[in-house]
């Protein structure tokens, strides 16, 4: 099955295209992985693009194939506030979250003087 809006963890996400027609931003996730090898952990932002839920009879699997900035393009600015390019889309060949693994953030656009 898929999705336009999901709730999870209190919290109501959106695809990026449900977005576009509502009020509010409820798209954006971010999502903390761990390396199993190096222990290294790494932060990820995007969009959600699609939700789709596995469904295996007893249980359900929720999944966000999301459009995620490439980490190299992530920066802190002097007020220690993350500022992204989401043009600069990466991991492409691996887009998919586990719902729950998501943490809802909003984006604002960077005025530039």
């Amino acid at each position: 099955m898929t999705w336009e809006t999901y709730d999870i963890s209190g919290y109501m996400f959106y695809t990026k295209s449900k977005d576009q027609k509502s009020m509010a931003q409820n798209s954006g996730v971010q999502c903390d992985a761990l390396d199993s090898e190096t222990g290294e952990e790494t932060t990820y932002f995007g969009f959600v693009e699609d939700i789709w839920e596995l469904d295996y009879g007893t249980f359900q699997i929720p999944l966000f194939r999301c459009q995620l900035v490439e980490d190299k393009h992530v920066i802190m600015d002097n007020y220690r506030v993350r500022v992204l390019d989401l043009s600069k889309v990466g991991y492409k060949d691996d887009p998919w979250i586990m719902a729950n693994r998501a943490a809802q953030v909003f984006y604002a656009e960077q005025v530039l003087s």
